[in-house]
């Protein structure tokens, strides 16, 4: 009698042993189940933000490209094309008088036909060709004699940078816009007959000096305008500072205008 108790107790334990076993191999399946599942979903979120990770970063890159061909096309093309106008102006208030000056039309012509190259340069690259091949110095000075050509006086060049030293690519390029939409300013607003442009280098600090005898700003009033203004050069003349951490200071005394424009900037030679 015992033997059979113990017998139908055994059994009974092995019953239960077996379906608490079965029991737990299917919360275990059901929890591996719901564990690749998990991982699933976590796989697919995290393809998902990758993928708008990607998309953010080409969003990112085609709206910086736009903007730097913006950029270039109101800087150069654009500051081109407002002395063309300037110089129309001029064509056609000498037509009113009576005269008419063929070396000012031609000048004119060679400022559009300089604007097509400007646009077809921008198509192949986003620096001047004349920057990359001749380097700033040279760059700037040609930039500056062909804006001022006609419409001013006297225009003075003088450069102490060394023949030798090579300026990185994307300095050059910041460096120049600024210098170029700060001509364009000066020639539109400020109404000079006379400017001095000087580049210098002190202490690995690149400055360019441009002395003028027009209407001229303070740092005070500069700073009102950068503030207050939403105009895309003043835009993008911060926009370039902030770049290559550069400075820009305004003075004005009694007899001139002066703007100076500085750097600090690691230069090898070349």
């Amino acid at each position: 009698m015992v033997r059979s108790q113990e017998l139908v107790y055994f059994l009974v334990s092995v019953m239960l042993f077996t379906f608490l076993l079965c029991l737990s191999i299917v919360m275990l399946v059901k929890k591996n189940q719901r564990i690749q599942q998990l991982s699933d979903e976590l796989l697919k979120k995290t393809e998902e933000q990758k993928e708008l990770e990607k998309l953010e970063v080409a969003i990112t890159t085609q709206e910086k490209e736009r903007s730097e061909i913006a950029r270039l096309l109101h800087d150069d093309v654009g500051a081109r094309l407002s002395l063309v106008l300037k110089n129309l102006s001029n064509v056609e208030d000498r037509a009113d008088l009576g005269e008419f000056d063929l070396n000012e039309v031609s000048l004119t012509k060679g400022y559009v036909e300089d604007s097509v190259e400007q646009i077809r340069q921008i198509t192949k690259g986003l620096v001047p060709h004349y920057l990359l091949k001749f380097g700033l110095v040279k760059a700037l000075e040609r930039m500056s004699k062909q804006k001022t050509e006609s419409l001013i006086e006297t225009f003075v060049f003088l450069s102490e940078i060394p023949n030798d030293l090579v300026i990185p690519n994307e300095i050059s390029m910041h460096y120049f816009y600024l210098a170029s939409e700060l001509m364009t300013n000066l020639l539109k607003h400020s109404y000079p007959t006379a400017i001095e442009m000087s580049l210098i280098l002190e202490d690995q600090e690149l400055k360019m000096n441009i002395k003028h005898n027009g209407i001229a700003l303070t740092q005070r009033d500069f700073n009102v305008l950068a503030s207050e203004s939403d105009s895309f050069g003043l835009e993008n003349i911060k926009y370039r500072l902030k770049v290559i951490k550069g400075k820009l200071t305004f003075n004005r005394n009694e007899s001139c205008g002066m703007i100076e424009l500085k750097t600090k900037i690691h230069l090898e030679n070349g």
